[in-house]
């Protein structure tokens, strides 16, 4: 049977999802670092808003032609709509009003989330991995990563820093440390652990010999996250590797041993960090909170966010405050030395954290189940082909870092798009066959001998 107007739909997807991965990211807009959460925000919500208008019209058009689709229906799809359901009883339910709708200043409100919800169920209807977007993301990645190298070195070709300032002068001649085509460091580090969980993954398992190219930008992004020296991101790498590495290994027997060597090494991490002698820097803090000792002062002060973030969760466990509305009730802030300045804090500085802030209890629940879900999925067919598998490792890279992470627009919508996919229908045949143009009709299928 023919779906031209399914086909269209589709065509359009996968122009959204190369857009996505290989032009959001390098985009910074017209005024540099100064405006780029919103340049990002409003190409993404353009975007975002296009492709689901054009898809939706198309699909409705073939419905009233006569065509009829199968809806794949899995347990993380029943997870996310719990998720977005809770999302907009705890909008409805806020005391603080119109602002749930658009965040009060980071674009976080429910309208953003409603758009990642777009996002996951459009591309796991839509969409199928192909190779193309493994160049995209590594295109991309890239493009980024030889800026913030540029940049490492003192350089800004692109005058994304404010006149006559560089890289060096963070916090001293402007509020912040900026780098690559995403701005805020710790934003970078959470784009880079994507591409560098799924392009040495895809790389490695993948048969076509171009796509040992991808190599190059795996390893600019390792070297961009160890060149930033934030910790976050390094962990992040570290614990995709121990699990990504062996559960992605084909032989069985070596698979076994690889798993066996992961676990040597986190339990010999672990004794490390118990027994560890010294009395500051990370590894010191990273001990005192295997020995339940979290001081204010640890984590670039999350110990004093996470702590007051909590009596949060207390004051509303089940619905929270409201999406969106973190940032209207800390009320943390100190001077620093280093940056002269004052800090404000409106961020739980935890993306699973600032969900059980704004959200509640009901509402961090599903989105974890649905990540669960996801994972088991991923686990279960990790040896079939290269692109899926590879995608659950970054995925899962990426997951890692929102431990320490922001969960800001800047870079969001790139996880999302990649969990839409990790939810696909991948199994169907040909996944790596191109989408058909608009102007052609989908050939009728064979018939069965």
């Amino acid at each position: 049977m023919r779906f031209p107007f399914l086909d269209r739909a589709r065509w359009v997807t996968d122009k959204y999802i190369l857009l996505m991965l290989g032009v959001f990211p390098l985009f910074v807009g017209v005024r540099g670092y100064s405006a780029v959460t919103a340049s990002k925000y409003w190409f993404f919500t353009i975007a975002t808003c296009a492709w689901g208008a054009a898809a939706l019209v198309l699909l409705v058009c073939g419905l009233v032609r006569g065509e009829r689709y199968r809806v794949d229906v899995r347990p993380a799809h029943i997870a996310m709509g719990l998720f977005l359901a809770v999302g907009g009883v705890s909008a409805c339910l806020s005391e603080y009003g119109t602002v749930v709708l658009t965040g009060s200043n980071r674009y976080d409100g429910y309208l953003t989330t409603l758009m990642y919800g777009l996002i996951f169920f459009g591309v796991s209807q839509l969409a199928r991995p192909r190779r193309r977007y493994a160049w995209a993301l590594g295109v991309s990645a890239f493009g980024c990563c030889a800026i913030a190298i540029l940049q490492l070195m003192g350089f800004d070709p692109f005058w994304f820093y404010p006149p006559g300032t560089n890289y060096y002068d963070k916090y001293i001649a402007y509020n912040g440390a900026f780098l690559g085509t995403i701005g805020n460091t710790g934003q970078l580090a959470a784009y880079l652990t994507i591409p560098a969980g799924f392009l040495p993954a895809y790389a490695a398992l993948s048969a076509h010999r171009r796509d040992k190219l991808l190599f190059v930008p795996a390893a600019m992004t390792v070297a961009v996250l160890l060149m930033m020296d934030l910790d976050a991101g390094v962990l992040a790498m570290i614990g995709c590797a121990l699990v990504s590495v062996p559960a992605l290994i084909r032989p069985r027997r070596a698979s076994r041993i690889a798993w066996c060597v992961s676990g040597a090494l986190v339990a010999g991490g672990l004794l490390a960090l118990w027994f560890w002698p010294g009395t500051s820097g990370t590894i010191y803090e990273m001990s005192q909170v295997l020995h339940g000792h979290l001081s204010d002062e640890f984590g670039s002060r999350r110990g004093e966010i996470w702590k007051q973030a909590w009596q949060f969760v207390k004051q509303k466990p089940w619905l929270g405050g409201g999406p969106g509305t973190t940032s209207l009730r800390f009320s943390i802030q100190w001077y620093s030395d280093v940056r002269d300045q004052t800090v404000i804090v409106t961020n739980a500085h935890n993306v699973y954290l600032g969900y059980l802030v704004n959200i509640g209890l009901l509402g961090l629940l599903p989105y974890l189940g649905a990540i669960v879900c996801s994972l088991v999925r991923w686990l279960r067919h990790r040896h079939d082909g290269a692109l899926y598998p590879a995608l659950g490792a970054g995925f899962f890279c990426c997951l890692i870092q929102d431990f320490f992470g922001l969960g800001l627009v800047l870079t969001a919508p790139i996880l999302w798009v990649t969990w839409g996919l990790l939810e696909s229908g991948w199994e169907d045949p040909d996944p790596d066959a191109a989408p058909p143009d608009p102007g052609e009709e989908t050939p009728p299928p064979a018939e069965e001998q």
